[in-house]
This record gives structure tokens, sequence and C-alpha cells, in this order.
């Protein structure tokens, strides 16, 4: 249940109320965190390097064409559906009902609706990259760091396209950049972004900002699954922030990559009877990557290089 906390408390509480304390980076709890995420990767590369993956889990690797229309689908309607609602990205970033909101909010639906379509796939990508650069000036740095996943997700598909099931294959635009690294790259960035979002999202909302969690854990006591065992809410938030930052340092790795991908969806997904729908959307691109990756982790085998530079089923 740690995980169930260990995402999106902003989304849910007035942040403005509780800014983050960049000062707690030099405490010991903190410093900590990062000694026991540093330990936890090289757990996890041990791991990766003596235990050998499933055959039926490699075999995934011929599917690796679908990580483009999977990504592109579900960051498309999590695009547009956040337009609609008046929201930049997520629900803790509410656009104000003016000129310039409007002007976010058309151009993020118009990305959306790209994305989802496969039409005009760079451009469009491009734009969603460009749009979180501007989005600054209403919010600030820290906010878009947050969602350095949606960056991440909108290089790759710059660089790999949408795709054999897009209209931009009628264009002859399915495949990708004609860069021999493309694969590599273009898979390294989607998993980097994801994990350094991920790690952030532990710092900003939880261990360099233990109010913020405090309120959300006052405000919904039964999140704090250690009460019972006489754990208070700051040592609860520390944990769970403990263990999104461990678990984003470790995507950030790359070490266990499929593994962690599947834990993080189970994690993911069981907090939405408690918060609704509002997270499932928040959640969707999210869900877009971690398919993307649990299908191919890597460019290391050729099926996985050769489908995302041609676009299509090897």
């Amino acid at each position: 249940m740690l995980g169930s906390f260990a995402r999106h408390v902003k989304w849910f509480t007035d942040p403005s109320l509780h800014p983050t304390d960049y000062s707690l980076l030099l405490t010991l709890p903190v410093i900590a965190a990062f000694g026991i995420a540093a330990i936890a990767t090289a757990v996890a590369a041990f791991v990766q390097r003596r235990v050998p993956e499933p055959r039926i889990f490699r075999a995934l690797e011929r599917f690796a064409w679908l990580g483009p229309l999977v990504l592109g689908v579900h960051l498309g309607i999590a695009l547009i559906v956040a337009a609609i609602l008046g929201m930049l990205f997520v629900p803790s970033l509410r656009v104000e009902p003016d000129a310039f909101g409007f002007a976010l909010l058309v151009a993020e639906a118009a990305c959306g609706v790209l994305l989802l379509l496969g039409f005009a796939t760079r451009g469009a990508a491009l734009a969603l990259a460009m749009l979180g650069v501007v989005a600054m000036a209403p919010f600030n740095f820290e906010s878009i760091l947050e969602q350095v996943h949606i960056l991440g997700a909108a290089i790759f598909l710059f660089i790999i396209g949408r795709g054999a099931v897009s209209i931009d294959r009628a264009f002859g635009g399915r495949r990708a950049l004609p860069v021999p690294e493309a694969p590599a790259a273009a898979l390294t960035l989607l998993r980097v972004c994801m994990g350094v979002g991920i790690a952030f999202g532990a710092l900003t909302e939880k261990l360099l900002d233990p109010g913020l969690a405090n309120a959300l854990l006052t405000e919904r006591p039964y999140l704090n699954v250690v009460a019972g065992l006489g754990g208070s809410n700051g040592q609860f938030a520390y944990l769970a922030g403990l263990a999104e930052l461990v678990i984003g340092i470790v995507i950030v790795s790359g070490q266990l990559t499929r593994p962690v991908m599947a834990i993080g969806a189970v994690l993911f997904t069981i907090t939405l009877p408690v918060f609704g729908w509002l997270e499932l959307l928040g959640h969707l691109p999210y869900y877009g990557i971690m398919l993307t990756l649990f299908i191919a982790p890597s460019a290391d085998p050729r099926v996985v290089r050769t489908q995302l530079r041609e676009g299509r089923a090897a």
C-alpha cells in the first residue's frame, strides 16, 4: 500500500500552502534515502546479471512495433480530456480562464488529437514539448518538471513516429528517423524521463515537503496503513517517498526494467478505487509508457530495433 500513496499528492491537496523545502536535501533522512536507492540499484543490477529472464517475456519483443501506437493513444486521450476539463497535463495544473489559458488548452487538445490519430506526429510531439516550456510562465519550473515523463513520450514519438497504425503511414511517415541509434535513443530517453519524473515527485511531494503529504494524510487518514503499527503520518510519508525514489532511480538505471514496469502498473492501479477517474486520467500517459517499456525495455534485441525503425512487425 506504500505505492498507493507514492504518487501525485498535489493532485488532491493544494500545493500552494506547502512549498517545497529544498534545504532538506542536506538532511540525514533525505541523504539516507538516496543511499538506499543506490543500494537498491546495485542489487537490481546484480539480479539482472545473474538471473536469466524467462523466455516467455522475451517473446513480447516481437510486438515492439505496437509501442508507438500504445503510447500515442494513451497520451492523446489524456491530453484531450485534460484540455476539456481545463487542466494542463494533470489535475494539479488548473489553467486560468483567460486568453492565454485558453490558448494553452487549445494547443494541448490539438496535440492530443494529432497524437491519437497519428497525423503529423513529429510536429505534434515537438509542439507538445514546447507547450511544456511555455507553460512554465503560468505555473513554474518545478510543476512542469514533475511532468517530464510527458516530454519523454514526446521525444520518443518524435524519433520513432506513430508506426504502421496511423494516418502518417498513408504519407510514408511511419518510419523512425534515419539514424542507426534512433530506437535505442528513443527507448532510453523515454525510460530516463519517466524515472526522473517519479524520483523528482518523491522529493517535491514527500521527502522535501512533509507538510504537503501530512495534509493529505490528515484529510484521508485511511491511507496511512502503518498507523495500526504506531507509525505516524510523517513516518509513512517518508516511507512512501523512499519507495518512490527507489523506483524512480532504478528505472533511470535501466536495471530490471520489465519487472519494475509490471510492479509500477499494479501500484498505479490499486489507488484508482480510492482517488477515482481523475487519477486514471493523470496516469494514462504512465500506462502507455509502462506498456511500451514492458514490451521492449531496450533496443538490444535486433527484432526491437528493426520494428521500431520500420514502424511495422518484423
